[in-house]
């Protein structure tokens, strides 16, 4: 294994690359920094460290080139809410379960950031979206936050707050502790539509955005009306430079810790990808497919080995292994992706946005994905599931299905819509299957689903008392509410889906 560089030569890579730093940091502390950075909407492909050939990302392949590279990182969700939570807690969203708008980070929830934060750290969150924002709970155990204000789905979209000004507050946030380890958690949204770019990169890889460009809508749009082959490759080109400008910006937050004579631990992933025409259609949120699920993660710094993990990971595992390298117990479902021998798991994830609820599992090889609303199963053989096998591998359906109702709590399936043994998925509109066998017990997909049980009348989750024959596993995470124009809004970009009436009593 070859020696990782020393700092010296990180330094003036950096500063060659970026200028001298413009905010000069202070000495840091007898511990080193750790810096959890994501990039919004970035698939794993169009990372140079990753096999892309635009110089998209230098920063982050001389990173990749001085520590550890995750070949095969998945996120759990393609949307931005769930997975951040995700990142931040160790938890699955069908665990934590802030998988809608409407779910927020609970108080008292361990994060990472409490747990540094309890171990000495000086914490810190700089974040440029509406779902990282404080609204749904992301400023809980930071010392320092700041999230613009972006509080409603009105100014999400419209990027107002760029790379450059994240990192001008990261860095402000740094210089005002000298002689303390940070932990810094830094998101930016620079890469998620509207792809817009700051001059010069506008034109990096391709014209200028022009009157009559594509304007995106939502995802159901793109797919009634596609992109021609010429607008599409102008997209991916917007998209590209957005990355370079990210990655460079980054890279004058790295040259400032260097020059300071900090040499922190780095992560830089994402929490989902993108789709770019693969399917027919532009934006995330809505598929289960590499790439939406597949990211970059990339982790170096002190007591980082340079290697290339193949052992498929995932972002739950982010918080765990930052916690095992400066020795902070944190107890979550990921593990230290670092650890010698690293088994391979089975590697779940789900979506419910607009009209889409739907698992998947990834295991040895093949990827299932089971659409809830219509008891559908694909099987994918192939890692950029083009070949649906479904049909012709029966048996491996069957597996991976009985091994993704096992992780869930949940060991058997539905039958015919009746229940075949005492566990089943709560699933489409939450409704239990026929008929209900006392004791049984339920996991909800997704987990904000209502619950009814016909027979009895309405039946909701917090109706159900403790200690009853009916048992539902899944998270109560407290909630948020929605304006009549943010929910609008947000069913628009089909984030939401729009609210169902109340079923009729039953009699």
């Amino acid at each position: 294994m070859p020696p990782r560089p020393p700092l010296s030569a990180l330094s003036l890579t950096l500063l060659a690359a970026c200028g001298a730093p413009e905010r000069a940091l202070p000495p840091g502390g007898d511990r080193p920094d750790v810096i959890l950075i994501s990039i919004d909407t970035l698939r794993a492909d169009h990372v140079g460290a990753y096999g892309y050939a635009r110089p998209t990302t230098p920063t982050l392949d001389a990173l990749a080139a001085r520590g550890a590279r995750f070949a095969e990182a998945r996120s759990p969700s393609p949307w931005t809410l769930p997975t951040h939570t995700t990142m931040l807690t160790g938890r699955l969203p069908l665990e934590h379960g802030v998988v809608d708008d409407g779910a927020r980070l609970a108080e008292g929830t361990p994060t990472l950031q409490r747990a540094l934060g309890d171990a000495g750290w000086v914490t810190g969150g700089v974040v440029s979206s509406l779902f990282v924002s404080a609204r749904y709970g992301f400023d809980l155990g930071f010392t320092f936050f700041e999230d613009f204000g972006i509080h409603d789905e009105k100014r999400n979209l419209k990027g107002e707050v760029i790379a450059e000004q994240l990192v001008d507050t990261a860095l402000g946030f740094v210089a005002q502790h000298p002689g303390q380890p940070v932990f810094l958690f830094l998101h930016l949204y620079d890469v998620h539509y509207p792809y817009a770019a700051p001059a010069p990169y506008d034109t990096m890889f391709d014209r200028a955005p022009q009157d009559g460009d594509a304007r995106y809508k939502s995802y159901a749009h793109s797919l009634k009306r596609p992109l021609s082959d010429e607008q599409m490759a102008h997209q991916i080109a917007q998209y590209d430079e957005e990355l370079r400008y990210v990655d460079d910006q980054l890279g004058r937050l790295l040259a400032a810790f260097a020059a300071a004579g900090r040499d922190p631990i780095v992560a830089v992933t994402a929490d989902h990808g993108e789709e770019l025409g693969e399917r027919g259609g532009w934006g995330h949120a809505h598929t289960l497919h590499p790439e939406q699920l597949h990211v970059p993660w990339i982790l170096a710094g002190p007591g980082v080995p340079v290697t290339v993990v193949s052992t498929p990971v995932g972002t739950h595992d982010v918080a765990a292994t930052l916690a095992a390298l400066v020795g902070v117990p944190f107890e979550s479902s990921g593990v230290n992706a670092l650890a010698p021998g690293l088994a391979e798991r089975p590697m779940i994830a789900d979506t419910s946005r607009f009209d889409t609820n739907l698992l998947g599992l990834s295991f040895g090889g093949l990827r299932l994905d089971w659409d809830l609303t219509t008891d559908t199963r694909r099987l994918y053989v192939d890692p950029a599931e083009r070949d649906e096998a479904a049909a012709s591998r029966p048996d491996d359906v069957a597996r991976l299905t009985a091994t993704l109702t096992a992780a869930l709590g949940a060991p058997v399936t539905l039958t015919g819509g009746s229940l075949s043994s005492s566990a089943a998925l709560i699933s489409a509109e939450g409704r239990l299957p026929q008929p209900v066998a006392a004791p049984a017990r339920f996991a909800v997909v997704p987990p904000d689903a209502p619950l009814r049980h016909d027979p009895a009348g309405p039946l909701r989750l917090s109706a159900l008392p403790p200690g009853g024959p009916v048992q539902v596993s899944g998270p109560a995470a407290a909630e948020v509410s929605l304006s009549d124009e943010e929910r609008r809004r947000l069913e628009a970009l089909g984030y939401v889906q729009p609210a169902a009436p109340e079923a009729p009593p039953t009699r």
